[in-house]
Protein backbone atom coordinates (compact mmCIF):
# COMPACT_ATOMS: atom_id res chain seq x y z
CA UNK A 1 0.00 0.00 0.00
CA UNK A 2 1.44 3.52 -1.07
CA UNK A 3 0.27 6.21 0.68
CA UNK A 4 0.21 9.99 -0.50
CA UNK A 5 -0.53 13.17 0.35
CA UNK A 6 -3.05 15.19 -1.72
CA UNK A 7 -1.66 18.27 -2.76
CA UNK A 8 -4.77 20.71 -3.22
CA UNK A 9 -2.68 23.74 -5.08
CA UNK A 10 -0.47 21.03 -7.28
CA UNK A 11 -3.63 19.82 -8.28
CA UNK A 12 -5.02 22.66 -9.40
CA UNK A 13 -1.64 24.27 -10.62
CA UNK A 14 -2.14 21.39 -13.27
CA UNK A 15 -5.50 21.02 -14.14
CA UNK A 16 -4.97 24.89 -15.10
CA UNK A 17 -1.95 23.94 -17.10
CA UNK A 18 -3.93 21.02 -18.76
CA UNK A 19 -7.18 23.89 -19.79
CA UNK A 20 -4.34 26.22 -20.86
CA UNK A 21 -2.53 24.01 -22.93
CA UNK A 22 -6.14 22.43 -24.55
CA UNK A 23 -6.90 26.25 -25.34
CA UNK A 24 -3.67 26.82 -26.87
CA UNK A 25 -3.83 23.62 -29.42
CA UNK A 26 -7.35 24.61 -30.03
CA UNK A 27 -5.88 28.07 -31.28
CA UNK A 28 -3.26 26.47 -33.28
CA UNK A 29 -5.83 24.41 -34.83
CA UNK A 30 -8.27 27.32 -35.27
CA UNK A 31 -5.46 29.29 -37.30
CA UNK A 32 -4.63 26.28 -39.06
CA UNK A 33 -7.92 25.88 -40.82
CA UNK A 34 -8.33 29.75 -40.96
CA UNK A 35 -4.77 29.85 -43.11
CA UNK A 36 -5.62 26.25 -44.91
CA UNK A 37 -9.12 28.06 -46.39
CA UNK A 38 -7.30 31.97 -46.61
CA UNK A 39 -9.52 33.86 -44.37
CA UNK A 40 -6.57 35.93 -43.50
CA UNK A 41 -8.91 38.66 -42.61
CA UNK A 42 -10.85 36.26 -39.98
CA UNK A 43 -7.57 34.99 -38.86
CA UNK A 44 -6.59 38.67 -38.03
CA UNK A 45 -10.09 39.46 -36.56
CA UNK A 46 -9.98 36.51 -34.40
CA UNK A 47 -6.78 37.77 -32.80
CA UNK A 48 -8.73 40.58 -31.24
CA UNK A 49 -12.25 39.38 -31.13
CA UNK A 50 -12.48 37.34 -28.65
CA UNK A 51 -16.37 36.55 -29.23
CA UNK A 52 -15.15 36.30 -33.18
CA UNK A 53 -12.98 33.90 -32.23
CA UNK A 54 -15.36 31.54 -30.44
CA UNK A 55 -17.59 32.00 -33.35
CA UNK A 56 -14.57 30.44 -35.23
CA UNK A 57 -14.41 27.78 -33.57
CA UNK A 58 -17.73 26.56 -32.89
CA UNK A 59 -18.02 26.84 -36.70
CA UNK A 60 -14.85 24.33 -37.41
CA UNK A 61 -16.59 22.09 -34.40
CA UNK A 62 -13.20 23.14 -32.75
CA UNK A 63 -14.50 23.23 -28.29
Amino acid sequence: MILTTYNKKLHEKTLRREERDEGIQNINRLNGYLLADKRYSDLERSTKDTEYQEKLLKEYGIE
